[in-house]
């Protein structure tokens, strides 16, 4: 698949790696592949890339670099993110057979997909598990969302539960590396002493469960401030936990088109669903609003999963349509800079969230006419957006957080765009 020429980088690349511990950041790779021919800049070249260099021993890092970091948000006066009083949240005591005995019955939702990368606890560590309950050590509460009675939600404890799961209900978990009960060493849950199986099944526990009342925006925050696992949640995998729907699917298919991984130049990584966020807010500017927000992103993105979810929702044929010509528009406008900060040293930056946000409801408001004529111009619109990421109302406008700037940063996009559609010089640079 590879000429001599590319072979020949890719070697260097591996050697690069070498000299750092068989690493490469995801930059580098993301950077390389753009200085690939238009022709041969797609998914499967974009594997084998990525394949090649594993292969030879290279492991792929995400150092956070293709995305630009946001900064800490303002504090909004007079806006609260949810109202206090809608908490419901009930404490409970119980015999931990009351957890077992849900898992037996596939009444807890073990399928929480934002947990996937979240470093699984080693059979000694489950097996330790286990050894604490039967030394009776008090082991943390759990906390889940209880919206649904025949099927909870992990908030916290995910970990825990999956261990007490492979071991108890599906009895495939060996017991090892015990520091205390030495001869239970290799033994499963069906080979234990009725003593011990008893002394696990009335173990009490606490558990804090999440009324079904208590607002989709709360459980969000709920979320987002009690999960103290080995993973820290982000924004998106909490929103896929609590909008299971529509919502989810879409978001989750959008995000593998080749046309949005194209634009994107395959640099927003999937592991933890940052890909699918970018498929919500194109959501929420083109369809569910950009009146409607108010000043906290997390909240306009979760009304954006509320809306796909509703039955006020685009059609999903006409979602991806649109989706998908935004994306081809993107590219054939600003190719590998697309979505990014442009500087006179042309070197590429990593792409802002803000000026994604901005550029697609721009796109998205034009008809093909309009389109293909700013793909004819493209020098022009290059020259054009490069003057305005020198502007600094432009960048103050896709740096804060506030109404004002969050309205601002499109009326620059747009207005920027209209000058080069209804320039009569049509001059290009």
């Amino acid at each position: 698949m590879f000429d001599e020429k590319e072979k020949k980088d890719l070697d260097l690349l591996i050697e690069m790696g070498k000299k750092q511990a068989n690493k490469l950041s995801s930059m580098i790779i993301s950077n390389y592949f753009v200085g690939f021919p238009s022709k041969k800049q797609t998914e499967a070249v974009y594997k084998e890339i990525i394949l090649y260099l594993e292969q030879n021993g290279i492991e792929i890092v995400d150092d956070g670099s293709e995305i630009e970091k946001e900064d800490a948000p303002l504090p909004v006066p007079e806006i609260r993110p949810f109202d206090p009083s809608k908490i419901d949240i009930d404490m409970k005591t119980m015999e931990l057979s009351s957890i077992i005995e849900r898992l037996e019955y596939n009444e807890i939702n073990m399928n929480t997909d934002f947990q996937r990368k979240s470093g699984l606890w080693t059979p000694v560590q489950k097996s330790q598990l286990i050894e604490s309950l039967l030394l009776r050590i008090p082991i943390p509460a759990f906390y889940f969302d209880g919206g649904k009675k025949d099927n909870w939600l992990i908030i916290d404890g995910l970990q825990r539960i999956t261990a007490l799961k492979e071991f108890v209900v599906d009895g495939t978990l060996e017991l090892c590396g015990l520091e205390f009960f030495h001869d239970l060493e290799g033994m499963k849950y069906k080979e234990l002493p009725r003593t011990f199986v008893r002394r696990i099944k009335e173990t009490n526990i606490v558990a804090y469960i999440v009324k079904g009342g208590t607002p989709a925006n709360v459980k969000y925050n709920i979320f987002k401030r009690i999960n103290t696992g080995g993973l820290e949640l982000k924004p998106q995998e909490i929103r896929h936990a609590l909008y299971q729907g529509r919502a989810t699917s879409l978001c989750k298919k959008f995000a593998k088109f080749p046309e949005f991984q194209t634009a994107t130049t395959y640099s927003i990584r999937d592991d933890r669903m940052m890909d699918q966020e970018f498929v919500l807010r194109f959501v929420a500017v083109c369809y569910y609003g950009i009146e409607k927000y108010e000043g906290i992103s997390d909240n306009y993105l979760n009304g954006a999963m509320e809306y796909l979810n509703s039955s006020e929702c685009a059609d999903e044929a006409e979602l991806e349509k649109q989706f998908k010509r935004v994306m081809v528009a993107a590219k054939n406008i600003m190719g590998k800079y697309a979505f990014r900060k442009l500087g006179e040293d042309k070197i590429r930056r990593p792409i802002n969230k803000a000026i994604f946000e901005a550029w697609c409801r721009s796109l998205y408001t034009l008809d093909n006419a309009k389109v293909a004529l700013l793909e004819q111009r493209k020098g022009k619109v290059y020259y054009e957006f490069l003057e305005l990421c020198n502007h600094p109302g432009f960048l103050q406008a896709i740096k804060a957080s506030d109404k004002k700037s969050f309205s601002m940063r499109f009326t620059y996009i747009s207005d920027m765009l209209k000058g080069v559609l209804y320039d009569t010089t049509n001059e290009s640079r």
